[in-house]
């Protein structure tokens, strides 16, 4: 698809920060303070920045930027264990005076363009609005369990748990950033993100005077089994009281932590401040091992909500990049509006937990949109479960179960960052 008429995508600098914050301030109905307003220098991917600029005056002031969009480069963990090169797409934003002109899908024609000539064979993202991004081929990968859990929450005990070490401190990225990234190279579950760019770190630590909603600066808490660090969460306090004493409430940011023994000594912490009578904390896997140390699961309030969206730009390698739990051979015609390259029948060989997989001219096994096959590329959501929604099309019987046995994972799949 070429760019609408009157418009050129170009790739902006940090000289035009103030340019994409009002694209975005009115895209998202925010607005920062001057002296805020300086963030983005620090956090946005430059080097991966990208907008759609008014070119005609017919389409408004030539020069000004109508839309928006950037990438973080991310290395995530896939079944298997092995970290592939991954695209996180943020700040997509179209200013509401250029909206039903076709610029949001020439972004992620442009975004899945540059992806790909980075060797980038997967996009995800976190999705505003969760229609907008299925119709350019986006599944939900990661559901978030999130929970509400009151002070001093009940919990089974884990043996030692209580012996690791536990430090409190106002956040710093250029202090707690290390320790961060220490703690998610080691995690495993398939959706981690186990690299991050210096910017990924920045926007972690971001704390805007706006997004407190009156609760205090950014705090963090470390675990440490020794010196080495097992678990961390960012989080901020906010007091409140009623008429029977305080109830203030602790909202954590993001957290991550790399046992049920170390997230035990971390939740037990967030959930002991004085003065605070209730902690939100999401970011949980359905299968967490946490979740069966709760003696009241009910009063947890948990709520799954949608979390990481994932897009299969390259088949062949993204399907190769991964393991399997069964041996398959099967025909998978992909069908895919956005990337002609993947649109085509491929044969997955699958031995040993390894993939083969190349185009054929063979008659389906399976008909498989792109963005099922995102849906179920991490192991959370299983082929049988699209394949009876009728997402998916069975060609040859047994076909959906073998396919669903091969990607099956070994646990569901997690993602604890925002971006």
């Amino acid at each position: 698809m070429s760019t609408p008429s009157g418009y050129r995508r170009i790739s902006v600098d940090s000289s035009r920060s103030r340019e994409i914050l009002h694209v975005d301030s009115f895209a998202f109905a925010f607005t920062v303070p001057a002296k805020d307003e300086d963030f983005l220098d620090r956090m946005m991917p430059w080097d991966r920045a990208r907008a759609i600029e008014v070119a005609d005056e017919s389409r408004g002031t030539p020069g000004t930027l109508a839309a928006v969009h950037a990438s973080f480069a991310f290395g995530m963990r896939i079944p298997g264990g092995a970290v592939v090169p991954t695209s996180g797409l943020t700040w997509v934003g179209v200013h509401p005076g250029h909206r039903r002109r076709g610029l949001l899908r020439d972004m992620i024609d442009d975004h899945f363009e540059r992806s790909l000539a980075r060797g980038e064979a997967i996009s995800v993202l976190i999705a505003a609005e969760t229609e907008i991004y299925q119709r350019f081929g986006y599944g939900l990968a990661v559901t978030d369990c999130h929970l509400e859990l009151g002070r001093g929450v009940g919990l089974r005990d884990i043996a030692g748990s209580s012996e690791l070490h536990v430090e409190v401190d106002t956040a710093s990225a250029d202090k707690h950033g290390t320790i961060i990234r220490e703690v998610q190279a080691q995690a495993q579950r398939p959706g981690m993100f186990a690299t991050l760019a210096p910017q990924t770190i920045a926007d972690t630590f971001m704390d805007l005077e706006i997004d407190r909603d009156g609760a205090e600066e950014l705090r963090i808490v470390i675990v440490r089994e020794g010196a080495r660090p097992v678990a961390w969460a960012l989080f901020q306090r906010k007091l409140d009281w009623t008429p029977s004493g305080p109830a203030g409430k602790v909202r954590v940011r993001t957290w991550g932590a790399l046992d049920a023994k170390a997230t035990h000594r971390l939740v037990s912490v967030l959930c002991d401040f004085d003065l605070m009578s209730t902690t939100s904390m999401g970011s949980f896997a359905s299968d967490d091992p946490f979740l069966t140390l709760l003696k009241d699961i009910r009063g947890a309030k948990v709520a799954v909500k949608d979390k990481l969206w994932l897009r299969i730009l390259d088949v062949k390698a993204a399907l190769e990049a991964r393991t399997y739990s069964a041996d398959a051979d099967l025909a998978l015609a992909i069908t895919d509006d956005q990337l002609e390259a993947n649109a085509r029948t491929w044969r997955a060989t699958i031995t040993n937990g390894a993939a083969i997989v190349s185009a054929t001219t063979d008659a389906p096994d399976l008909t498989i949109a792109a963005q099922e096959l995102g849906a179920a590329y991490l192991g959370g959501t299983s082929i049988i479960q699209l394949h009876g929604a009728g997402l998916v099309t069975e060609h040859t019987q047994g076909a959906a179960t073998a396919l669903s046995n091969a990607m099956a994972g070994q646990g569901q799949p997690a993602s604890n960052l925002y971006f």
